[in-house]
């Protein structure tokens, strides 16, 4: 597996809370090619108002989820987790974990939960280029093998 140079890319946007399966969740990374993807490095979510007290729940996976606020470590479709809270007067505090051998080839699909109506999002991804038969393996593990 080899970098791409130049394969550095960040995302930022905006999700409505609490929603599953729309165009809005969905992040287009496909090329078209099965010997590209990517790692992702960071994720980070906050509401749009941050100084009200409330929390944020969200998480990145290879497949839409029905589930907002689970979080499931064993299945391998969830690739990144997030959270943010406040108490508005001196507490603030984030969570982030990234899953370290996840590969996304084709798309990924974000799904945030909280109080306020919106969250926003930033996540850092690096391209990479491998063998047809890498792609194909990281395809499988990411759908056949997971956890429904």
């Amino acid at each position: 597996m080899k970098r791409i140079k130049d394969g550095l890319k960040i995302l930022t946007g905006q999700i409505t809370n609490n929603t599953y399966e729309g165009s809005e969740n969905r992040i287009q990374l496909f090329d078209g090619k099965f010997t590209t993807g990517y790692k992702i490095l960071d994720f980070k979510v906050t509401p749009n108002v941050p100084s009200t007290a409330q929390e944020i729940t969200a998480k990145l996976s290879t497949e839409p989820k029905s589930t907002v606020t689970e979080w499931n470590w064993s299945d391998v479709e969830e690739v990144a987790w997030g959270y943010w809270a406040s108490d508005q007067a001196t507490l603030t505090s984030h969570y982030t974990n990234i899953r370290d051998d996840s590969l996304i080839i084709e798309d990924l699909w974000i799904s945030a939960g909280g109080a306020d109506s919106q969250a926003n999002y930033e996540i850092v991804l690096e391209k990479y280029s491998f063998a047809d038969y890498d792609g194909a393996i990281n395809m499988i593990r990411n759908r056949s093998q997971a956890v429904t």
